[in-house]
Parts: C-alpha cells; structure tokens; sequence
C-alpha cells in the first residue's frame, strides 16, 4: 500500500456568500450564530455580518456572548439562548450557510480532505472494521485523513458521496477515528490528493445537501459536529 505523509483537514468558508445571503434580510435582522455558527466560526462570520449591517445576533452560550463583547460587538448584539427571545425581526440562520434545502442557495463551506493511502484490491474484499461493505471486483480503494473523531458522522458509512482527484464516490465501510475509504473503482489516486466531502456542485463536488439527503439529517447537524483539527479558512 502506497502512503503518503502529512494530512490536510480544513474547511474553508467563503465570507463573500455569507454577506450576499444577508443582504435581501436588511435591516431589521438577527442572525441566528448558534453553535459556532454552525459551524463555520462564530468570530469571522459575526465580523462579516456586522459590516454588512446586520443588528443582532442569536447565541446559546454565555461563553459566546462574552468572545463578542471582546471582539467589541456589544453594542450590536442582542444575546438570546433561543429563537422566542430575539428582538422582533427577521431571523436568519441556516440559509446564511447555504445549509436551508428550500433555498438551495451557495454553500458558504468547503470541507476538504487527504489521501494518506491508495490500494489496489481483489474482489469480496471486506473494508474496514465490521466489513460492511465488501468489494463487487477488483477495485481501487482510497484512505482518507478525517473521521468520527474530526466530527464526522458516523451515519455517514456507506452513504455519503465524495471526491477523490475528479473521481466521485462515496464512503464505504464504516468511518474510523481518524480516516475513512473510498471505492474509487478503476481510477487512480494518489497519497496526498485532495478529497472533497462537501463544497459547490458548480465545481463538479457534492454539495452538503447532498449530504443531507443521503444521510437523513439536517445540513446544519453536519457542519455542525465539525471539530477542532480541521483547521477554518476563510476568504472574502
């Protein structure tokens, strides 16, 4: 097995679709900034959003009202630890993240991964532990750096689709701590390819509605469980 070292895990937020989403909810607006803003960081998003006008924002924690106040955000923040205590208004939330499947709108998140391993395997080959999915042929397996301990749901074994190189496939077996395979078929990777799980179906990627629908949960549930080793970029 050929492998590869060092690993990449980042999701990188595009602000630029966070600030357009908002635009058509001015003024009179609370963003909805609950669990790290799904995600997607509680900080950069909010600094976003206060520039482009947004009066108010929605957070569950004590902890997250303080690192606004830090920020020197105060003054245009209404904290509430639920959606009935918000000031009236509208409320803006998961559509903000492109994470609303009545929208359908841009995905703000890019969630983007590594091949550490490639592997080139019989048929009735069983895959990770469990062997709940075993191989139809011979085929090319990919071993991807994320798993449950990076936040990613384990009712994703078997179902959820992703890119490997300009392959789309999808997880098979079940999803390890730290990694997970990919069936690949008879295309080829490398260690060190980029893996998309989730991003912009313009680009050819699937999309975290995709994810939603294969997986029976919500978008927001996805983004987020994402934990801390995946390191948050972001771009304007």
């Amino acid at each position: 097995m050929a492998t590869g070292t060092g690993v990449r895990r980042r999701a990188h937020i595009d602000l630029s679709v966070i600030r357009s989403a908002v635009a058509s909810s001015l003024p009179d607006c609370t963003a909805d900034l609950r669990a790290d803003a799904y995600g997607h960081g509680l900080i950069p998003v909010a600094r976003t959003l206060t520039d482009a006008g947004v009066g108010g924002f929605l957070v569950s924690r004590v902890e997250d009202a303080a690192a606004l106040a830090d920020e020197g955000l105060p003054a245009r923040v209404a904290v509430a630890r639920t959606p009935a205590d918000i000031p009236s208004g509208t409320l803006v939330g998961p559509e903000l993240f492109g994470l609303d499947p009545a929208q359908r709108s841009a995905p703000a998140m890019r969630l983007e991964a590594e091949v550490i391993a490639v592997k080139r395997v019989p048929a009735d080959r069983g895959v990770s532990y469990g062997y709940t999915y075993r191989t139809a042929r011979p085929t090319t397996l990919a071993l991807v750096a994320l798993g449950y301990a990076d936040g990613i749901l384990r009712v994703a074994s078997n179902k959820a689709p992703v890119k490997v190189g300009d392959t789309v496939g999808r997880i098979t077996g079940r999803i390890a701590m730290d990694q997970f395979v990919v069936d690949i078929g008879d295309d080829a990777a490398a260690p060190g390819d980029p893996v998309i799980l989730f991003g912009d179906a313009r680009n050819g990627e699937p999309t975290v509605l995709d994810w939603a629908d294969a997986l029976g949960v919500a978008a927001p549930v996805i983004t987020s469980r994402l934990g801390r080793r995946i390191e948050r970029t972001y771009s304007e």
